[in-house]
């Protein structure tokens, strides 16, 4: 343990385990990674590359929770109020959301403890859009007036991954017009979510203040808005 705590992360390590019964588990994809289970957490280590960015990045993860901050739970207890959205979004983009949303919240933490922007994501150094996943989307996210249900799903991931991409070396301003002249409304649901994130605190929040309950709530007023707004076929 002493490759993965330092006086930079010593005070968060200390009052996980105060809250926390924690246990370790060896990495099978070289990936670090963390699951809790009521009072129990396990982080996932790559034993073979002990990296005290990566596990810190997991550390925070858990934070957030005891922070009351629980963005992933959230958006799979609301969306599963609508039935074209329980059943068009996936479980893999909800997590990934839950994920990135988290990522937005812990990476100034994270920063300002003195740890490595180019070591908060695995895939850092990756752009996260491409020309052809927008040649794909422009011929296939709509016919006609519909609203192709099977593309709303890789849309809505890619936009995530772009607006919460740490990476500040990344200039995705002309992938983001081209995606947003796709689904304008949608677009701009995403961006506000992301926008609503950032605004609310992780510490010293009052019960009056924003929190992820009322954030994901927002999101799903709006996309409810969205789907009335349009017409889809599957």
């Amino acid at each position: 343990m002493k490759e993965l705590v330092d006086s930079r992360n010593q005070n968060l390590w200390n009052e996980i385990n105060q809250n926390y019964t924690v246990e370790f588990e060896e990495s099978i994809n070289n990936e670090y990674g963390v699951y809790s289970i009521n009072n129990s957490v396990t982080f996932v280590i790559d034993k073979n590359h002990l990296c005290i960015d990566s596990f810190t990045h997991e550390i925070l993860h858990i934070y957030m929770n005891m922070k009351d901050l629980y963005f992933t739970s959230s958006l799979k207890l609301t969306l599963l109020q609508s039935k074209i959205l329980s059943e068009n979004i996936s479980v893999e983009l909800i997590e990934h959301i839950g994920n990135c949303l988290d990522h937005i919240k812990m990476l100034p933490i994270y920063l300002e403890l003195g740890f490595d922007r180019n070591k908060f994501i695995a895939d850092y150094d990756y752009y996260k859009c491409n020309s052809e996943e927008i040649r794909e989307f422009n011929k296939s996210y709509r016919t006609g007036k519909k609203i192709n249900l099977k593309a709303v799903d890789p849309f809505i991931g890619r936009l995530v991954a772009i607006l919460c991409d740490p990476n500040e070396d990344f200039n995705y301003s002309s992938d983001l017009n081209k995606l947003k002249k796709i689904d304008p409304l949608l677009f701009k649901i995403i961006e506000r979510l992301i926008d609503h994130t950032k605004e609310i605190k992780v510490i010293n929040r009052n019960i009056y203040e924003d929190n992820h309950r009322t954030v994901i709530a927002n999101f799903y007023k709006n996309l409810t808005y969205w789907i009335s707004q349009n017409n889809f076929r599957s």
